[in-house]
């Protein structure tokens, strides 16, 4: 397998604004509180949903912020992005690329640590019964995922990348992310090993 390239190959990156390090003097001279905390996580979800099912953002939306108890009542979307079935992303909350979370981008993902976090999420994770998880990503899901990767790592290179589920004891994203970064070549010091509730032995054969 040829090695990760940092570079994203999609326009993820078009019309961003740039990154906050090229006006430093600004930025340091700002409270911290102002300027968010450092951007330590991208953490990558699944919506728990069947493989094959199309589900849309304005589903995901409703899902997370819609009273209870037709929803979860959060005032913000648990993703910055979400990727659909057809590879398509869909940014819930717009990142001003840089290496803070400032709190117009802290989204609901894993408690404890958003704050320092962004998350992404990939339509799908279980099988036809809705029981079981299930690595369900399309090629063009895949595909996307790894472009948004790139365009974190090309602003943030200490970001550490990470699954659901080495955080919280649920199955979520369905995979063990380190070991999927791994065999694409991904920096060693971009990949976070925690594993404090099994899933690596329970998703990877070796």
């Amino acid at each position: 397998m040829q090695p990760f390239n940092l570079q994203p190959t999609m326009s993820t990156t078009k019309n961003t604004p740039p990154p906050r390090e090229a006006t430093q003097t600004r930025v340091w001279g700002r409270a911290l509180s102002e300027s968010g905390k450092p951007f330590q996580y991208l953490i990558i979800h699944c919506t728990a949903t069947p493989a094959g099912r199309w589900i849309s953002a304005d589903d995901v939306k409703r899902w997370h912020t819609k009273p209870k108890p037709y929803g979860n009542g959060w005032k913000q979307v648990g993703y910055s992005d979400l990727i659909l079935l057809d590879g398509t992303r869909h940014t819930f909350v717009k990142h001003n690329n840089d290496t803070f979370i400032d709190s117009f981008e802290v989204t609901n993902g894993v408690a404890g640590i958003n704050l320092i976090s962004r998350h992404l999420c990939y339509v799908g994770g279980l099988d036809s019964s809705h029981k079981m998880p299930l690595d369900s990503r399309t090629p063009q899901q895949i595909s996307t995922m790894l472009d948004i990767i790139g365009e974190v790592l090309s602003y943030a290179p200490n970001v550490k990348i990470a699954g659901h589920n080495q955080f919280d004891n649920k199955s979520c994203p369905s995979f063990f992310v380190p070991s999927w970064l791994k065999r694409l070549g991904i920096p060693e010091h971009n990949i976070e090993w925690r594993d404090p509730f099994g899933y690596r032995k329970q998703f990877c054969s070796t």
